[in-house]
């Protein structure tokens, strides 16, 4: 098979892990509008933003361990199945609990995407391409995030926030229709292993678990910031269009952080140098815009917030590169992968309804920058700890 027709088919499922951030992304610039409609409060907000994060919170790990006894292509066409029945009947709900539990299915079919999706990668490209395509399925977040903070405003405005969602259910239906055409099942040789004993390696194995939590005092910090632009935005009479165009480039900035990162790594830079670089930036970024967000112009604050997202991408990069090095035994990439995945989930489920609590209780956004300064803090420490590790 040539390179282009094994290119094609990969893309497809690096499109597929775009469209379940698309997700993600569809509703930050859609929260005013819900708290309009729906009457719901900013905690309540919160709460949406991070129940997507459920299914990868819960079972993350167990089910990076089933992935490929279940089939790569099986689970990444029933996690885009459960994206497409959730978000489509998103778009007949008018309650908010009704809302929250169509959120937990579609992070459902988020997590059995990300899950199976560098797998797959890798049984579909040559090696000689891996090193590019892997940089690219690792803009997943940001990218797809992206594209659905800048689509929604506008389709909001001709459409509702219920044709929204309806409409990103028929795109990852479309999705799974070409995948399931186009892409023929990886056969993998992992049934004979027990699924309890890839838990277990993986668990007793300590770099693991100090990979994911890096991974996972980045994540929440990027989803709320991330999350809450729009709401803060709002605050300057931004419109809601503007508002979701200015969100998407943030979110597309870490897209190109990311890229960017895997380019530099087979360049030779070293990833604890990348990893401590990206931490040290999101550290002044928070500080200072939450802290000096009253005394900064609003140019300003949004070069400190694209920063922010751009360098993030370095240590969202580093991590997924680096999971090959740190696995137990390569047989349990996959569940590292869902180690590293949950304990991102966790901390994008608990950050953004915290920071919207201490926001409701002070007024303000000022311990909201001393709580990310510390998250990034504790990142810069247990890198130094990893490495070290692995010296």
């Amino acid at each position: 098979m040539s390179s282009v027709r094994w290119l094609s088919k990969d893309l497809w499922i690096i499109a597929a892990g775009f469209v379940a951030a698309m997700h993600v992304g569809k509703l930050p610039p859609a929260v005013p509008v819900l708290q309009a409609e729906l009457g719901i409060s900013l905690v309540q907000a919160g709460f949406l933003l991070s129940l997507v994060q459920v299914a990868g919170m819960c079972m993350a790990l167990l089910l990076g361990s089933y992935t490929a006894k279940i089939g790569l292509k099986r689970c990444v066409l029933l996690g885009l199945s459960l994206l497409a029945i959730a978000s489509f009947s998103g778009g007949f709900v008018k309650e908010f609990p009704a809302l929250l539990a169509l959120r937990v299915v579609e992070g459902f079919g988020f997590l059995l995407i990300t899950l199976s999706g560098p797998a797959f990668i890798r049984q579909l490209v040559p090696v000689e391409q891996l090193q590019a395509k892997m940089g690219l399925w690792s803009a997943y977040m940001g990218g797809g995030m992206g594209i659905g903070l800048l689509c929604t405003p506008f389709l909001i405005n001709s459409m509702g926030w219920q044709g929204v969602w309806m409409g990103f259910g028929i795109l990852s239906l479309a999705l799974a229709g070409v995948i399931y055409t186009v892409i023929p099942a990886v056969q993998t040789h992992t049934q004979s292993v027990a699924i309890l004993d890839l838990i277990k390696l993986t668990l007793k194995h300590p770099p693991a678990w100090i990979l994911a939590t890096v991974f996972g005092v980045y994540a929440g910090q990027w989803l709320s910031l991330v999350g809450f632009l729009p709401s803060i935005y709002q605050q300057y009479q931004v419109s809601l269009a503007v508002a979701g165009a200015l969100t998407a480039i943030v979110a597309i900035a870490n897209a190109v952080g990311t890229f960017g990162c895997g380019l530099l790594l087979q360049r030779g830079f070293r990833p604890q140098t990348l990893v401590q670089t990206g931490f040290a930036t999101l550290m002044v970024c928070a500080l200072s815009f939450y802290l000096l967000r009253e005394f900064l112009p609003f140019i300003l604050q949004f070069i400190l917030v694209l920063s922010f997202s751009l360098f993030g991408g370095l240590v969202a990069a580093v991590v997924f590169s680096q999971v090959l090095n740190f696995s137990a035994k390569p047989i349990a990439i996959t569940t590292t992968i869902g180690l590293v995945l949950q304990f991102s989930a966790t901390s994008q489920f608990l950050l953004p309804p915290l920071i919207a609590s201490i926001v409701m209780a002070t007024g303000g956004w000022f311990w909201v920058g001393i709580l990310m300064a510390t998250l990034s803090l504790i990142g810069m420490l247990l890198t130094r700890i990893l490495f070290r590790k692995a010296a």
